[in-house]
């Protein structure tokens, strides 16, 4: 019987996920239980799950000891390196100074960056990423409406349709509504809004298409809590709720690097979502929507 190389738990075929070396595909990898597949921080390099103790750098002993290259030039990293929203890197201070940094990942902005016309830049990787066909907006949209209803069961009675609107409108947007939400209006990528019967998710266009996923799971979650939990007044609650929804969706699609980056952030997003995977853990889905309804 195997055991997991981190927390030492003996785990049947079913239970554990072998993870290779990156550079030497032949060699043993390390076995790591479902459990902290899901739990552990990620190697930024290599995405392979680590021990917590060993996570202050955030990246494994083993590519630590193969040598590091920085992820935007490609040249060896010599001497100090940035890891940017805890698992994206490393990246050299050189390209971190030289770069403007990209407006929706933060990593350095280098060959292959999009500069639009309202001035924003985007880096090589989000720009090809980037969903540009509004049909594909809309197919995203609906799969991931269906996604949220088939695994949480979340359902609205008024489904919302969607808007794909350039940032200076989205800005707009989220500053009429930021007095409620506390928002800032500036980092908006999405905004769920009610008018009476109407109902609208208007995202950033243009988005990368993990970040489309992601936004319009955290913003359906919010057009739930209008049906359900409309007094809803804890903001670490409403916006943490919002991002378990999206949890649940992107781990569904296997996107466990922007699911382990949701679960590094700290603050009220952040907070909110561990507080309730550990509701979840506990008490199950019906445990975690019983306590938004009765909040």
């Amino acid at each position: 019987m195997k055991h997991c190389s981190l927390c030492g738990r003996a785990v049947t075929e079913i239970e554990y996920r072998v993870f290779p070396r990156p550079n030497k595909p032949d060699a043993r990898g390390l076995t790591v239980c479902h459990d902290c597949q899901r739990t552990k921080p990620r190697c930024a390099v290599c995405q392979t799950p680590m021990a917590t103790e060993r996570a202050d750098l955030g990246i494994c002993a083993a590519c630590l000891r193969e040598g590091l290259q920085c992820r935007s030039c490609g040249k060896p990293v010599r001497g100090k390196f940035v890891i940017i929203n805890g698992n994206d890197g490393p990246y050299c201070e050189n390209c971190m100074r030289a770069h403007p940094a990209c407006d929706l990942c933060g990593a350095p902005a280098n060959i292959g960056a999009v500069t639009y016309a309202d001035g924003r830049v985007t880096c090589q990787r989000c720009a090809q990423t980037a969903v540009l066909d509004p049909r594909e907006a809309e197919r995203l949209f609906e799969q991931v409406i269906d996604l949220i209803g088939g695994t949480l069961g979340l359902r609205l009675n008024v489904r919302p349709r969607l808007m794909l609107v350039d940032h200076a409108r989205l800005v707009e947007l989220a500053r009429q509504s930021a007095a409620e939400t506390g928002h800032s209006s500036e980092k908006t990528l999405g905004l769920f809004t009610r008018m009476g019967r109407k109902r609208v998710i208007y995202l950033q266009e243009f988005l990368p298409r993990i970040f489309l996923i992601q936004i319009v799971a955290h913003e359906f979650a919010h057009a739930w809590q209008g049906e359900n939990c409309p007094f809803l007044g804890d903001p670490v609650l409403r916006e943490g709720f919002a991002e378990w929804v999206a949890y649940h969706a992107l781990a569904q699609l296997d996107a466990a690097k922007k699911t382990a980056q949701m679960l590094q952030r700290r603050d009220l997003y952040g907070d909110g979502l561990r507080q309730l995977l550990q509701v979840e853990q506990q008490a199950g889905i019906a445990g975690v929507l019983q306590l938004c309804r009765g909040s």
